[in-house]
């Protein structure tokens, strides 16, 4: 089966990089696109999706990758940025008249299999959305140094407002820093603190994006971020910590 790469590039950026800062080994379905579900011990769930153009009718099939990284890495080598590889048994390859590798496969046996449904995600009504520029998080991210003592974020609504605030509520005598990170949102106001993982937002700020849409359920006190990238669309889901 030959897997049509339209940007080299963009396929590392937008999808096995964030896919590999979550998990160090994955499982592909390969269908109508390219995807993919992994979560790391933080509570952050994450679909990624990267579009194909099949010149024939897409396989279903998967491609259980060992190490991501590994696979970022040989990548990473070649100098053509439009290349096809070449899916066999159990493994990949690519060949041109400059370079050529070989990457193996887990058996498909192996595949690990996310308790992760997102498909209930897409049936559940978020009712409060805002948007997040990559200019508003960098500068919320750069308090970090700051804020020693703390791997979480609160966010909250104050008038027509979104602010988040890294502290621990938990800890006394912490230090804190909020920053406002949207102008307005839409839908139903906050009546409580979300808490997040940091590492949710040091993800997002490794993308190269202008602005993310953020969503909130608040029965279910949970937060998705979707971002379009190229030719990759990453969907981040994480849910509250307890106060």
């Amino acid at each position: 089966m030959i897997l049509p790469i339209k940007s080299k590039d963009n396929f590392i950026k937008s999808f096995l990089n964030p896919v590999s800062r979550l998990a160090p080994s994955s499982t592909l379905s390969v269908d109508n696109n390219i995807s993919t579900v992994v979560h790391n011990n933080s509570n952050i769930f994450l679909r990624a999706e990267y579009q194909v153009s099949w010149e024939d009718h897409p396989p279903g099939m998967s491609l259980c990758l060992p190490d991501t990284i590994k696979l970022i890495k040989i990548l990473s080598c070649l100098d053509e940025d439009s290349i096809d590889l070449k899916v066999g048994e159990n493994c990949i390859t690519y060949s041109n008249n400059n370079n050529r590798f070989k990457y193996h496969l887990f058996d498909d046996s192996l595949k690990s299999k996310s308790a992760f449904d997102f498909d209930k995600i897409d049936s559940i009504k978020f009712g409060t959305n805002f948007e997040l520029t990559h200019q508003k998080n960098s500068a919320l991210l750069k308090a970090l140094p700051f804020v020693t003592e703390t791997s979480k974020v609160y966010l909250k609504t104050e008038g027509k407002s979104v602010y988040a605030e890294l502290s621990d509520k938990k800890i006394q005598n912490v230090d804190s820093y909020t920053a406002l990170i949207a102008d307005e949102f839409q839908g139903d106001d906050l009546d409580y603190e979300l808490i997040l993982d940091v590492e949710l937002f040091r993800l997002i700020s490794t993308l190269s994006f202008e602005s993310a849409t953020v969503y909130i359920n608040n029965e279910y006190k949970m937060l998705m971020i979707r971002l379009e990238i190229n030719e990759s669309r990453l969907t981040f889901v994480s849910t509250s910590y307890k106060n």
